[in-house]
């Protein structure tokens, strides 16, 4: 009987190690898609594992950065921003793509050259909002599209919406909302369910900002960092009916004040990527995630670069996390602009 117990004992233990070695997953970067660069030289500590995948480092549209995407029809859509055809300058460039990663030129003279604006899916449609030419002239014009190549504009000037830029546009309750910077040093919040006509929900949000980041998220708005002169904010505001805003309270640590990131709802979860909190010596390249907004995470594994990433763009798209172009400032206190485009892929 002794003998019967100790051979149970030792039959349980190797079944406990066995099952604590299988939980245990490293990061596998694959050579033939890029290399990953380690941030230091300790392992992962969170189960969370990815893998990232260089889909280009430099396609038709050349470099580009400031530009907005979108998937709509079973492409993804580039508008506006800067590339290698207009730099230094905006352009008025639009652009699609099949897989995300080869690109072809669809128009590129049906509206003003722009940044700072908006492109959203809404009602069958992609709608362009707002933004700054060359001259930093604010524009308030709104177009709509249905193929990308015909651009219809319903508005040059809402009185209501007035010119917005740097600002952020959800998709809530069925209706368009620009969040943006107010005139009397509070955030403005309006809707509309036509793009032509707004409602202004609230001329007191929070404090002013811009360039920050807004997604839908479990049934309601988040607004994530963004800047006000030379002020940057890791806050985190919430609101469930576009009125009224809560400041939410982390429980965790959190990233550090920024603009120029993106924060993408994908997979569950709310991810902030990349960014700026001052000087180009503040750029960030990290990854940080949360499934209810208030405990946050900070992936700790093998990062694709040592520069930091700023006005890129994301999507949740091919059920992986996608990040495109941008300026990737260095050292030396330059900021090169990448053509690159690469998607996360969660492992477990």
């Amino acid at each position: 009987m002794k003998t019967i117990r100790t051979l149970l004992l030792i039959t349980i233990i190797l079944f406990v190690a066995s099952c604590d070695k299988d939980e245990s997953i490293s990061m596998d970067t694959d050579l033939t898609k890029g290399t990953s660069i380690p941030k230091g030289d300790d392992p992962a500590t969170e189960d969370e594992s990815l893998t990232f995948t260089v889909r280009t480092t430099e396609d038709q549209m050349g470099p580009f950065a400031k530009s907005t995407m979108v998937e709509y029809n079973g492409k993804v859509w580039s508008v506006g921003g800067i590339n290698a055809y207009s730099t230094p300058n905006s352009s008025s460039d639009v652009w699609s793509s099949e897989n995300g990663k080869n690109w072809i030129s669809v128009t590129n003279d049906k509206f003003s050259e722009r940044e700072g604006h908006t492109l959203t899916v809404y009602d069958n449609k992609m709608w362009l909002i707002g933004g700054v030419d060359d001259s930093r002239t604010h524009l308030g014009e709104i177009y709509f599209s249905t193929d990308g190549v015909n651009w219809t504009m319903v508005t040059a000037l809402s009185p209501t919406l007035l010119a917005p830029a740097f600002h952020s546009t959800v998709v809530f309750n069925d209706k368009l909302y620009v969040i943006r910077d107010g005139f009397d040093d509070h955030v403005i919040v309006l809707s509309s369910s036509d793009g032509i006509n707004w409602n202004l929900e609230t001329d007191h949000a929070f404090s002013n900002r811009e360039d920050f980041e807004a997604v839908v998220f479990e049934n309601a708005i988040y607004v994530i960092g963004g800047k006000h002169l030379d002020t940057s904010f890791n806050e985190i505001w919430k609101s469930t009916d576009g009125i009224e805003w809560n400041l939410v309270t982390p429980n965790t640590d959190i990233f550090s004040p920024r603009y120029a990131h993106t924060a993408t709802a994908h997979n569950n979860k709310v991810w902030v990527v990349g960014g700026v909190t001052g000087p180009y010596s503040e750029t960030h390249i990290d990854f940080w995630y949360s499934e209810n907004m208030e405990d946050w995470t900070e992936y700790d594994g093998p990062l694709p670069a040592t520069e930091g990433l700023i006005h890129h763009a994301s999507l949740s798209y091919n059920e992986e996390l996608w990040l495109f172009g941008g300026y990737q400032p260095n050292a030396s206190g330059t900021a090169p602009i990448t053509g690159e485009i690469r998607s996360i892929k969660e492992e477990e």
